[in-house]
């Protein structure tokens, strides 16, 4: 039997254990990221959804069924979001906007970013309901006490945005 030379088992001995500690980050990093993704999908009104890792921590990105209650489901959302550590602005909605509603949106967000600014949101939600009205728009406005949500429906087209009222951090939510 030859002499065993210890400097080389260590450092082989030492690869094969970060090695192993990686592929087990991985797995269970993987089945982690899954196990939420069921979670927000099992939301009502969640159709699918998707979470990433990302350099700056967790990212969200859900799909809406055309009839989703926004309110409640973006509620249930953000309660889901704390317990997952997922920031605010790493929630996405994906929903189908076209053409129509995409230029609808970008028209009438100068009238609800002043109506955020200034308060005044009765003013904000007849400007915005008089647009959609001329367009043959439908859609909905709320005003929450954190967040201005806004739901519009054009043909096969839908849209989902949600507008924090302020500087809004997700961690401070109470579940």
């Amino acid at each position: 039997m030859g002499k065993l030379n210890l400097p080389v088992l260590t450092i082989v001995s030492a690869i094969s254990l970060a090695l192993l500690l990686l592929g087990q980050h991985f797995i269970f990093n993987q089945h982690t990221l899954r196990s939420w993704e069921e979670k927000f999908a099992d939301i009502p009104g969640v159709v699918a959804a998707a979470v990433d890792s990302t350099p700056d921590g967790l990212g969200l990105t859900l799909k809406l069924a055309s009839d989703a209650d926004l309110r409640e489901t973006h509620g249930l959302v953000l309660n889901l979001a704390v317990e997952a550590g997922i920031s605010l602005d790493a929630i996405s909605i994906d929903d189908d906007r076209g053409p129509v509603l995409s230029r609808t949106l970008y028209d009438i967000h100068y009238a609800i970013e002043e109506g955020i600014a200034t308060g005044r949101f009765q003013l904000m939600a007849d400007n915005v309901r008089d647009e959609l009205t001329a367009r043959g728009i439908d859609g909905e406005l709320w005003v929450g006490s954190e967040f201005i949500y806004l739901e519009m429906h054009y043909g096969p087209e839908h849209l989902y945005q949600v507008f924090p009222r302020r500087n809004f951090e997700l961690r401070g939510r109470a579940a």
